[in-house]
């Protein structure tokens, strides 16, 4: 009888691992890139932050996720172009707010969650029209992409960050 219950409780736990291990690798096909968030050059700030960015299997919706700490009074949050010189150039998708319309002031000194949503062709902007997400989510894996948060006080950025190479965004931040 107790080899009976042991045989049957370790055949429920081996089940739990395979079905674990079976959901695992269904989730595997999705590629994820993590952004670090620093303050803009020559902008002098307390806040940090970071994003996450999970591209569908199909390559048709990109997920992300934006936080942020210790900013005040946040307007805007881009994925940008990363110009010649390493700092924000066009705007590719509105991430704040998840709207995509005009400035929204998050009034107050904020850490959270800023925003969280999905993208899709329809929010592309700029350079991107027309394109995919798999090809914004590949411009964010290989540093031709990333992400500036503007406040009230930096209008034309407070935070920004990309990778810096393929493989350094992999991390979650």
């Amino acid at each position: 009888m107790r080899k009976t219950v042991i045989l049957s409780l370790a055949a429920i736990v081996l089940a739990a691992f395979c079905a674990a291990g079976i959901s695992s690798a269904a989730m595997k096909g999705e590629e994820r890139v993590g952004i670090r968030l620093g303050a803009v050059p020559n902008v002098k700030t307390q806040a940090q932050g970071g994003a996450t960015f999970i591209l569908a299997k199909d390559g048709g919706t990109i997920r992300y996720n934006l936080k942020v700490g210790k900013l005040e009074n946040a307007t805007m949050a881009h994925i940008h172009e990363v110009g010649d010189d390493g700092t924000p150039a066009a705007i590719l998708a509105w991430i704040y707010p998840t709207t995509g319309n005009a400035p929204s002031l998050k009034k107050g000194k904020f850490s959270g969650t800023l925003a969280e949503g999905s993208l899709t062709a329809e929010n592309l902007a700029g350079p991107m029209k027309g394109k995919t997400p798999k090809d914004v989510f590949e411009m964010l894996e290989y540093g031709k992409a990333g992400v500036a948060v503007h406040t009230e006080k930096n209008p034309k950025g407070e935070l920004w960050g990309f990778a810096k190479q393929k493989g350094t965004g992999k991390d979650k931040y």
